[in-house]
């Protein structure tokens, strides 16, 4: 699998998160009406529903903060299909791979406020 790490650039002062559990169960219901559930990891995993703020109006290196997000999501993590490190959501120790669970969305515009859905690996 491969992993990448989060753009130098873009800082990573996450705020606003709504967590919870991804489905971590399988059922199998009988015609008898007896229904069995199975793990489908050992480990449940978790989503992160989270907000970013970014300048857009300082060049740093040629690009502003908010076009570095940018070209870290189209270049680095190829539109959310390759994972990325970044330190833990939720015990701030240590780092994590997650992958984006969906398409970032952002509102403003010499600060951009992005909508990030960030999972677990």
């Amino acid at each position: 699998m491969q992993v990448e790490y989060w753009n130098e650039h873009v800082n990573t002062r996450f705020y606003g998160a709504d967590s919870s559990y991804e489905a971590n169960r399988e059922q199998v219901a009988f015609k008898s009406g007896r229904t069995i559930f199975y793990l489908k990891n050992s480990r449940p995993k978790r989503s992160h529903a989270v907000n970013l703020m970014v300048e857009d109006k300082t060049k740093v290196d040629g690009k502003t903060e908010f076009e570095w997000f940018l070209w870290w999501y189209e270049n680095t993590v190829q539109s959310g299909t390759v994972a990325f490190y970044l330190k833990d959501l939720e015990s701030h120790a240590g780092y994590k791979a997650y992958y984006l669970g969906g398409e970032p969305s952002w509102k403003g515009q010499q600060y951009k406020e992005l909508s990030l859905q960030i999972n677990e690996v």
